[in-house]
């Protein structure tokens, strides 16, 4: 693969991967300090220093717990333990030694592999092999072929969306958007939108295997209630915050709203392995980490702010490569970012002028003759070369590593 003309590197020249990077004037730069000041700040006692890192990290690190443990409850306590354990040790944060994003994730990797072993353990607990000595640092081949069969299904079932509909779920699911964002980045009538949420989420329901997690079938009834709506836009949480509690005490006083609500929950648990960047915990998720925070220190639990941190659009810098840039370091050269390459994509060959860290978390990846799976992790040494990395299928990952990079 070359380098896009336009946008980066002349065919056959060689360069850095900063001159790729930022010869971008529409990359949006998030300087290291900001995060590193976030990480002092916790340090020193801030709560909302804790909950603005977490707006930042929280859903590359979910995602990566996700795709290493194959659990979505496991992946939500894990990434609670991640946090709570940022508060702890940010007083100990050394910039030096890498950059924020980098650190955190590193903390997420050692949870999940943990957990993982832990958990295989248990699970051979009665064998005589030697089950106190497992080195397995991935998830058990039945585990990635239960996520792959569940991701079938998914992608089986999204083809009967329309593209409106797709992508008024992923706008108001994955981008954290309310359905009042979703019909103004849509230009769309905020009642056209809460209706086609509907649609699409019982098309789902349909086209998905209709087991609850009890292991009892759930019926889909028709529900003409009038806050029926309202019901299924908190379902793909997209409603505001202000508006959730009412919601509930409805669903809890409405029996058709209930079992619509209740129908709606397997398709929701079905999104773990929807095709996309990264994945989204529940919002319910940050206000845990406050009460957590809360009993550890007897005080009152510090909710996260009503503003929060808007995550960079993909840029595309090079033919079939694209990025979120998270945080740049002028000093060390060192950025954070979200890569995706598209399906037969290729990043090009290149020599590493640091240490470079990569967390795959969708898709496949071919590193020279390593094949990565997602949850996977690459570390290299400066000095090494990377001859040809390329995706098969596509893929994403978080991707910590120098601008001084050399392209070839």
């Amino acid at each position: 693969m070359t380098l896009d003309t336009k946008n980066s590197l002349p065919e056959g020249s060689r360069g850095t991967l900063g001159d790729v990077l930022y010869a971008k004037p529409s990359l949006v730069l998030a300087p290291e300090k900001d995060w590193v000041g976030l990480v002092r700040a916790v340090g020193a006692g801030d709560m909302h220093a804790l909950h603005a890192l977490y707006e930042r990290a929280h859903r590359v690190v979910f995602t990566l717990i996700m795709r290493i443990t194959s659990n979505r409850a496991t992946a939500e306590e894990l990434t609670l333990d991640v946090f709570h354990d940022v508060w702890q040790r940010a007083s100990r944060f050394d910039a030096a030694s890498g950059t924020v994003l980098g650190w955190v994730m590193n903390q997420a990797r050692f949870k999940a592999v943990d957990r993982l072993h832990f958990e295989q353990r248990k699970r051979r607990a009665g064998s005589d092999l030697s089950a106190g000595l497992l080195t397995i640092d991935t998830p058990d081949y039945r585990d990635l072929l239960q996520i792959k069969e569940q991701g079938r299904v998914l992608r089986a079932a999204l083809a009967g969306l329309t593209p409106d509909e797709r992508e008024t779920i992923e706008a108001a699911f994955f981008s954290e958007l309310t359905h009042a964002e979703v019909a103004a980045r849509f230009n769309q009538p905020v009642g056209t939108i809460k209706t086609r949420l509907r649609f699409a989420l019982h098309k789902l329901r349909e086209a998905l295997p209709k087991t609850a997690k009890n292991g009892m079938s759930v019926p889909v009834q028709s529900n003409d209630c009038d806050q029926a709506e309202l019901v299924c836009a908190h379902a793909a949480r997209a409603l505001p915050q202000g508006d959730v509690p009412a919601v509930e005490a409805h669903i809890a006083a409405c029996r058709q709203c209930r079992r619509e609500w209740e129908a709606l929950g397997t398709v929701v648990d079905a999104f773990v392995v929807w095709p996309t960047d990264v994945l989204r915990p529940p919002a319910s998720l940050q206000a845990r980490l406050a009460q957590r925070l809360a009993a550890q220190t007897r005080g009152t639990p510090v909710l996260p702010p009503r503003r929060r941190w808007s995550w960079p659009q993909w840029d595309q810098v090079a033919s079939g490569i694209s990025c979120k840039l998270l945080a740049s370091d002028a000093e060390t050269h060192m950025v954070s970012m979200l890569v995706c390459l598209v399906p037969g994509g290729e990043y090009p060959a290149h020599t590493h002028a640091g240490v470079e860290e990569l967390h795959l978390l969708e898709g496949e990846l071919w590193i020279d003759d390593r094949k990565l799976h997602p949850g996977d992790y690459n570390r290299a040494e400066p000095g090494s070369e990377d001859r040809r990395v390329w995706s098969e299928t596509g893929c994403t990952c978080v991707l910590v590593t120098s601008t001084k990079d050399v392209l070839s």
